[in-house]
Formats: C-alpha cells, structure tokens, sequence
C-alpha cells in the first residue's frame, strides 16, 4: 500500500526514514477536481506565498532587533514628550529591551524554522529527498541575505523612523509571548547566575568621545554643548603650564616702587590683584590686593608699608593638573598662584578665572580689553594672536588634522609652533607651510611674537611646496 492509498484524499505525509523507524511530517493540500490533488498547481503556489510570508516576517523581526538597538533614546523621549504615540511605544520596548530581545529571538527562531521545513515538504514533494540538501543551503543562503544581513544594514542606517515604524506589532508579540519570554529570561538569568562572569563593562573615554560626537551629530547636542563636555572630559589632563600667562605679560610691582608710580601702575593695569617682587621678578614675596592698598594709602599716604599689606603668595609647579590646583585654591580661598619652572624660577601666574576659563571659555568683565584672536585679512588671509592655540585655530579656519596630529598639536600655542618651525630665530615676514596653510610672522618684538598670518594655500602652491622639499630631501 502506498501513502497516498494509507492516509485520506487531500492529506499528504512525508516519510523520513531513521533507524528502522518511520516518522511522517504531515502537509495539507488542497484537492483538485475529480477527487485528485492538485498540490501542483494551487497548493504549491500557496505554500510558496507562505515561505514569501514567513520571509517578510523574518525581516521585520531583524529590522525590529537592530533599529531598537541602534536607536537614539534620546530622540525618542523629545519626541514622546511632544506626544508622539508611536516613540512613546517605542521608548517602552527600549526601556524594556531584554524582554524585546527575548520576543523577538522566539519569533525569529519560529519563523526560520517553519520557512525551512515548508521548503523542505515543497521541494521533498516535487523532486525528492535527493534535493534537500540543495534546498537546505538555498534556502540558508536566502534567510541570511534576506532575513538578516539586508534589514539589519537597512535598519542602522535609519534606525529611528523604523523603531517608530516596527514599535507598535513588536508591542504587540511582547504581549501575547509575555509568558513565555518571562521564562525563558527567567530560565536564562538563573544559568547566568551559576558564573561569575566578566567584570562590568565600562565606557573608555575614546567612546565616551564617540557618544558625544554621535549624539551631536543627532541634534541631541549642540555645539556649545558638546564642547563644554569635551572640556570638562579634557579638564583633568590639563596642566597649569597650558594656562599660565607667561612672566612677560605678568603686572608686578617692586616693593621699593615709590607710592606714586604703584598708584599709576595700579591705574594703568586695572587688576584687582598684583604680584610683588624683591629684586626681580623670580623673587615674588607676596600678593597685594588693590582694594586693601587703596583704603590703606587714603589714611597713611606716603608712610605706607607695602609690605605690612601684602598676602602670602602661594606656589605651584608648572606640572601641576589644574583640576588639582582648583580644588586646592578653592579650599584655601585662593585667586593667584605663582607658577614656578624645573629650576624654581617664575614661570608666570594662574588665576581661578584662568582655570574656568579652560572649562567653559572666555570670560569677560567691564575691565577686560576685547582682543580679536583671529581676524580675517585682504585674499583669504587671517591675523592670528601668536598665543592663541594651534587647535583652536584649525578649527576655526576648518582645516582638517588626523587624530595623530590632535594629540600633537594638544595645548600648543602657535608662536610655539613657529619656533618649532625654525633653526634660527625667527623674525619678521618668515614663513613656512603647515596643514595647507602658509604661516608668515606678522608682528614680533625682540624675541618675542605678536602675532602671525595664517592663508589657506591652492593646490598648485601645495604641489609646488611638495616638489621643493622632495628635492631638497635629494639634496641633502
């Protein structure tokens, strides 16, 4: 007796033969006319638009899986917040992402499985056992493609509107499998919990640096933004040698000056503290404050003590982190610290203003004399502060650098960057090329630079710089 005389019209089974023993995997189909089946005909184009469908599920299963863990939570709480149905579902699944996770595992894995083993009864049925293994790696071939790697590459690129798009069925499978994903995670958990494991995982600070920068590029961040954190991350490698202002640009006044002259000096400074020396300026003995002299100089006048004024100045090496040097100085009431070199002369002073300053800009009072820092010049030119930073500079002018260069160029000034450029002492009208540019010395005063000329240079002056130097490496 054959199986399509042992079992009823319209029902057929598939045999599969295993240590003597038989096992049949039941398919309906459906019956043509006169009593005899038409699997070939209206069966098997249905049970192909089943496979179809099963692949489209499959798809939506590994969109849904990928854009909820590409997407922003950001975005979708602003967008929830401004009663946005669908990123409030949304934002539900991602704060319930373990149990999304667990959903969307069982129904992927039903969904392979049935797509697979209705192949293996359709092409079983039309060529035979001998074309299961062909189907079998066909049709792995066709859910890797066009299950997973397709809608998952699809779904990082947009990951938010099709979190928004999948938010409302996923809800829905996280319902009706609730019960099963509970156990499964349950189940999970315990096994889990038999380890140790490894240790937590922690954010380095490069991907702290990518979070920021991605979360910018979202709009979650604006510039200012992202800028105070990128500072406030740097804050704590920073040392005071990047910040202090050096000992020529210092305002310090002479014990033995005359009252007249401090009064004058005082004037012209408009500081609310000034450093005061013996000797020279690598023997400060103390800081006076100017409100303190003034009352003192109404009532005594000529017969004024300075020193009787001054208060204990404080010292710092030039290696000391400012985050350090903040909290010390905030502790001791501090404003002014002397900030010493290697060899225990004065390097110049930091202020808390100078250290805020790091962290969140420039600040500016009533005092303060506004210099421009970079100031466009005739043919794309730019006049640029020799104090200013190298960085700062290139990001202002968009000019691009590696990272290799970033961690080079880090807290450099660019006079220190001409000198750097140069054998000899530099002087007026030097130049040399850096990053595409042209940097000329501007202004320069004995050893000292002012300022510099920064222009963008074309590419026929870069190919012409790269053929100088090419020959001079020749040369020598």
């Amino acid at each position: 007796m054959t199986d399509r005389d042992r079992f009823p019209q319209g029902e057929w089974f598939l045999r599969f033969a295993s240590n003597d023993r038989i096992w049949y995997a039941y398919l309906y189909a459906f019956s043509g006319k006169d009593g005899e089946s038409s699997y070939m005909d209206d069966g098997s184009r249905l049970s192909w638009l089943i496979v179809i469908l099963l692949l489209l599920a499959a798809m939506f299963f590994a969109v849904a899986e990928t854009a909820f863990a590409s997407v922003s939570k950001t975005r979708l709480k602003t967008r929830a917040d401004k009663g946005d149905r669908r990123a409030k579902k949304a934002l539900f699944i991602t704060d319930n992402f373990d149990r999304a996770i667990t959903t969307i595992l069982i129904c992927t894995n039903i969904v392979h499985l049935a797509a697979a083993s209705l192949v293996t009864v359709i092409v079983t049925r039309k060529w035979g056992l001998s074309a299961v293994t062909v189907s079998t790696l066909l049709t792995t071939l066709a859910v890797f493609f066009f299950g997973e790697m397709l809608p998952k590459s699809i779904a990082r690129k947009y990951s938010e509107s099709l979190s928004l798009f999948t938010a409302s069925p996923l809800s829905f499978f996280m319902t009706i499998l609730k019960p099963f994903a509970l156990l499964l995670t349950a189940i999970g958990n315990f096994v889990s919990g038999l380890t140790k494991g490894d240790a937590e995982a922690t954010v380095t600070e490069e991907e702290l640096y990518d979070i920021i920068e991605d979360m910018t590029e979202e709009g979650a961040l604006d510039e200012d933004q992202m800028e105070l954190i990128s500072s406030a991350l740097q804050f704590k490698d920073v040392n005071v040698e990047s910040i202090v202002t050096s000992r020529v640009d210092v305002a310090a006044l002479d014990v033995t000056m005359e009252q007249d002259k401090i009064l004058e000096r005082i004037k012209d400074e408009n500081h609310s503290r000034l450093p005061v020396y013996e000797g020279s300026i690598d023997n400060i003995i103390g800081v006076l404050q100017i409100r303190k002299y003034i009352k003192a100089y109404l009532k005594e006048q000529e017969a004024l003590d300075l020193r009787s004024l001054l208060d204990e100045p404080y010292f710092v090496h030039q290696s000391t982190k400012i985050d350090d040097l903040l909290t010390t100085m905030s502790q001791k009431k501090l404003n002014m610290a002397i900030v010493t070199d290697n060899y225990g002369g004065t390097l110049g002073i930091v202020t808390v203003e100078d250290i805020l300053e790091e962290l969140v800009g420039e600040i500016w009072d009533e005092d303060d004399r506004v210099v421009n820092s970079i100031t466009p010049m005739a043919e794309g030119a730019y006049s640029v502060d020799a104090e200013e930073s190298v960085l700062d500079v290139l990001e202002e002018l968009d000019i691009d650098y590696t990272e290799e260069e970033e961690d080079r160029l880090m807290n450099k000034l660019m006079s220190e960057l001409v000198f750097e450029n140069f054998t000899d002492m530099p002087k007026e009208g030097d130049s040399f090329f850096f990053l595409g540019t042209q940097i000329t010395v501007l202004s320069m005063k004995r050893s000292r630079i002012y300022r510099v000329k920064v222009r963008k240079c074309s590419p026929e002056e870069l190919a012409e710089q790269a053929d100088e130097s090419r020959q001079k490496e020749e040369t020598e």
